[in-house]
C-alpha cells in the first residue's frame, strides 16, 4: 500500500510539474493557458476541427461563444497550424482564440474523438449528400460548379467525376489559378479553373480525410478516404506532391461500379478460353503484362473473381489494395517499415493459400518466390511491365531468375492495352454524349503466348528477346495490332486509336 501511494505521489507531482511548465510557457508566449484534461468536451465544438488535424497539428477545439472558438494547442506556433486555422476560420466564418495546453491534455482532448464523434458521424463530413445528382455532359457539371458555395465545391466535382465515369480527378495549380481536369477512358479532360483561395480550403479537407499531414509540405505524401457520392460508396486514393504552386493534388477513384468481371473486359474468345484454361490448373504462374495504365490490375480482380469459391484459400499481396474483395485476404505491402513484396510472399506462402495473387513483379527476389511458388502446388497471377507477351521470358532471365524454374512455371502470359471505343451516338465525329472527343468508353485488346517445347528450349539457352518474338510470329499467335485491327474491321474503334496506344 506505501509503494501504490508513492507511485501516486510520483506520478501526481509530474502532473503538476507538468502543468506548471506549460502555464509559464503559455505565459512567456502572452498566450492563455488551460488545463484539458476531465474538460466537458461536446460533439459540435470537439467536431470544428476535423480530428486528423486535430491529429496532426496538436491542436483542439473546445468551447465556443457566438462566433468565436477557443482551440489549445500544445504548441499554436508550429509550421501549418496557424495557417491550418485560417483557412477553417475563412470556411466557417468563426474567429479562432488560441490556448496553450499540456500533452497530457492534448491526449485527453484527442481521446474524446471516437466517443462524441464515432467515425459514422465523423465520415459524414465527406458525404456528397447535398450534390447527389448525375451529370450528363461536362457542361452540366461546370454549370453545376459555378453556382455552388465554396464548401459545396468537392461535393460537386465528386458527383461529376462518378456520372462521368471518371477514372481520376486532378487539381493543379499554376501562378494564379488552379486547373482542374478528369481523365475520362485515359485521356484528362479540362473541367474548371478554381481561384487560389477556395482551392486552399479545398486542398486542407481533402488532406485531412485522407489522414496527409497538412504541415509536412516539401514531400509528397500518400493517403485514403471513404466518401459515398451519389448514395454509392467510393474509395479514393490520393497523392499530395509540392510543386511551384503549391499542393498538386491527384485522386484516384475506385468506384466499385466499374469494378469488372472477366465478360466485361470483352476480351477475344481466344484469349479469354486461354485464360480459363490456365487458371484450371492447380499450380503454374499466369502473367499480366503490358506498360502503365493498360488495365493489368482490373484483369488480376476479373480474373480472381472467377477463382473466389468457398474451396479455395485466396491471398492477395498489393501495394496498395485497390479494391476490396469478400472471401479473399488481402496483404498491404509497407516498405518503409521493412515489409516489402518478398517478406510478403514469404508469410503468405506460411498460410497455405491455393492462388496467391501479387501485384506486380519488380525484382529479382520477388521472382524468384512467385516462380517456387508456382512449382510447388500454387497458382501465382501477378502482373509484369513488358511491351509484348514474348518480352516476359527474356524480362525475367534479366532479372536473374533460374532458367531451369522458369520454363516449368509458367501457364500462360496475356499481353494488354486499353484502347478506346468509338462513341455510338456521333461514331467519332465528337458529341455532347462523348464530351467531344469521338470516344466513349474502353476496351481491351490482347495477345497471349503458352509456353510449349520450343520456348522451353529457348527459356534454357536465355535467347534473346527478337528470338522470343520470332517465334511468337512464327507459330501464327494472334499479335495485339491484328487484335486492335479486328476491332476496327468490327467498326469499335479507328484504327488511328490503335496506332496510337501501340506506338
Amino acid at each position: 500500500m506505501a509503494n501504490q501511494n508513492l507511485d501516486s505521489t510520483v506520478r501526481n507531482f509530474n502532473r503538476s510539474q507538468e502543468e506548471e511548465q506549460t502555464a509559464t510557457y503559455a505565459a512567456s508566449k502572452g498566450l492563455p493557458y488551460i488545463n484539458l484534461v476531465n474538460y466537458p468536451f461536446v460533439a459540435d465544438v470537439l467536431g470544428i476541427i476535423p480530428q486528423p488535424t486535430a491529429e496532426s497539428l496538436q491542436v483542439i477545439a473546445f468551447m465556443r461563444s457566438d462566433g468565436t472558438v477557443r482551440v489549445a494547442s500544445t504548441d499554436p506556433f508550429r509550421t501549418g497550424v496557424a495557417e491550418a486555422m485560417n483557412q477553417l476560420a475563412s470556411q466557417l466564418n468563426l474567429a479562432f482564440q488560441p490556448f496553450v495546453c499540456s500533452p497530457t491534455s492534448m491526449s485527453y482532448a484527442l481521446s474524446r474523438y471516437p466517443i462524441l464523434l464515432p467515425p459514422a458521424v465523423a465520415k459524414s463530413e465527406m458525404t456528397t449528400q447535398t450534390a447527389a445528382q448525375e451529370f450528363a455532359t461536362l457542361e452540366q457539371l461546370q454549370t453545376a460548379i459555378s453556382q455552388v458555395s465554396t464548401t459545396e465545391i468537392l461535393e460537386t466535382l465528386l458527383s461529376g467525376a462518378v456520372s462521368l465515369n471518371a477514372s481520376d480527378v486532378h487539381f493543379e495549380p499554376g501562378s494564379d489559378k488552379v486547373t482542374v481536369r478528369f481523365r475520362i477512358d485515359g485521356k484528362l479532360l479540362p473541367i474548371i479553373e478554381l481561384p487560389e483561395k477556395p482551392y486552399k480550403l479545398l486542398a486542407s479537407r481533402i488532406m485531412s480525410a485522407a489522414k496527409i499531414k497538412l504541415d509536412l509540405k516539401t514531400v509528397a505524401q500518400d493517403g485514403r478516404m471513404s466518401v459515398e457520392v451519389n448514395g454509392e460508396p467510393l474509395d479514393i486514393r490520393v497523392n499530395a506532391l509540392p510543386s511551384a504552386y503549391g499542393q498538386t493534388i491527384e485522386l484516384r477513384l475506385l468506384n466499385y461500379r466499374q469494378f469488372l468481371n472477366i465478360d466485361q473486359l470483352q476480351l477475344s474468345q481466344t484469349t479469354r478460353q486461354a485464360i480459363i484454361e490456365a487458371i484450371s490448373r492447380p499450380e503454374g504462374m499466369v502473367l499480366f503484362t503490358g506498360p502503365t495504365g493498360s488495365g493489368k490490375t482490373t484483369s488480376l480482380y476479373a480474373t480472381l473473381q472467377l477463382l473466389n469459391t468457398p474451396e479455395r484459400k485466396i491471398v492477395t499481396i498489393e501495394d496498395p489494395i485497390e479494391y476490396r474483395l469478400e472471401g479473399i485476404e488481402q496483404v498491404q505491402v509497407d516498405p518503409s517499415a521493412g515489409f516489402d513484396f518478398p517478406q510478403a510472399l514469404r508469410a503468405v506462402l506460411r498460410q497455405d493459400p491455393n492462388v496467391i495473387m501479387v501485384g506486380e513483379i519488380r525484382d529479382k527476389e520477388t521472382a524468384e518466390i512467385a516462380v517456387n511458388a508456382a512449382l510447388t502446388g500454387h497458382l501465382v497471377l501477378s502482373t509484369l511491365h513488358t511491351n509484348n507477351a514474348a518480352a516476359a521470358f527474356s524480362r525475367l532471365l534479366q532479372m536473374g531468375v533460374p532458367k531451369y524454374l522458369l520454363a516449368d512455371a509458367i501457364a500462360l502470359v496475356i499481353a494488354q492495352r486499353l484502347i478506346r471505343k468509338l462513341c455510338p451516338v456521333c461514331h467519332g465525329t465528337g458529341c455532347e454524349t462523348c464530351y467531344k472527343t469521338g470516344y466513349k468508353g474502353r476496351m481491351l485488346i490482347s495477345e497471349f503466348m503458352r509456353p510449349d517445347a520450343q520456348v522451353a528450349a529457348l527459356i534454357k539457352r536465355e535467347a534473346t528477346l527478337s528470338e522470343f518474338e520470332q517465334y511468337f510470329t512464327q507459330t501464327g499467335n494472334t499479335s495485339l495490332l491484328q487484335d486492335g485491327l479486328s476491332k476496327v474491321t468490327e467498326g469499335v474503334t479507328s484504327e488511328a486509336e490503335v496506332r496510337s496506344i501501340l506506338g
